[in-house]
């Protein structure tokens, strides 16, 4: 176990914005935090990497770690090589070249200053420093907002990559693909609260689509205008004789996140 978290809160005056989650990050895996906007998801990592202080719980983080923020700021007015030189000063076990090559691979010049880099450009600059850095647990926060699809494919196949010498990588996203592209297990936030966790391949094997004219007890995806209703529903729940399809990745997380369910 490289990262337990349990129970915790975190309140923002009587408002939780993180609210008595649990969970568990293995050495070797790639572990997701999903949710909408709101969920607590940024909180949450925030509160893992003591950049906000918890209101009550646990966190038992082992060996070392870096962290990626969801805001990809650095000194505007530094030039790309000045940064790296900064992080080789202050990194955990930084290899200098490892983010030069990074920056070479994706065509930023050191000499550029930051002000001057595109959203993607930034991005892929922090990533260089971040994953430079040789550390046992990566906290990634949308490593991969704002680069084009070719880029954000080979950023999450170097993400992956880090599991196979017994890295730990946990991080959020909001493009469900890749999620289901890289990450061994998963928790579902919605309102500071996890509605769902699992490996990821067992959450997909669990669920089912179904569609009925009857209330069923399940959550509800869509009113068909036929009248038909889609279900979600886990697969020992389902009754006979209906019509049952496959449910995508997509579709449980809508589901599960929109929170409808009709009571048989």
């Amino acid at each position: 176990m490289m990262l337990k978290v349990e129970n915790l809160k975190k309140f923002y005056g009587e408002k939780p914005a993180v609210d008595g989650i649990s969970f568990e990050v293995e050495k070797g895996e790639v572990f997701a935090i999903l949710g909408p906007n709101g969920a607590g998801k940024t909180t949450t990592l925030k509160c893992i990497v003591g950049l906000r202080k918890i209101s009550s719980g646990k966190i038992e983080l082992e060996g070392t770690f870096t962290y990626l923020p969801e805001e990809k700021k650095l000194y505007p007015y530094l030039k790309v090589r000045e940064i790296v030189s900064l992080f080789k000063r202050i990194g955990k076990n930084f290899h200098e070249e490892r983010s030069l090559k990074m920056l070479e691979r994706y065509g930023i010049d050191p000499n550029e200053k930051i002000v001057n880099l595109s959203h993607g450009m930034r991005t892929i600059l922090y990533l260089s420093l971040v994953l430079a850095e040789d550390v046992d647990l990566y906290i990634l926060d949308e490593p991969t907002w704002g680069l084009d699809p070719i880029v954000r494919s080979e950023i999450l196949e170097h993400i992956r990559s880090l599991t196979y010498d017994g890295k730990s990588v946990l991080y959020t996203s909001h493009v469900l693909a890749e999620v289901e592209k890289i990450a061994d297990r998963v928790v579902i936030m919605k309102e500071g609260k996890v509605v769902l966790s699992g490996n990821l391949d067992d959450i997909k094997s669990s669920y089912k689509l179904v569609v009925s004219k009857d209330e069923l007890r399940g959550y509800l995806l869509k009113t068909l205008r036929s009248g038909e209703r889609i279900y979600l529903m886990k697969k020992e729940e389902i009754p006979e004789n209906v019509q049952v399809e496959d449910a995508s990745f997509e579709d449980i997380f809508e589901a599960i996140v929109r929170g409808e369910r009709d009571v048989q």
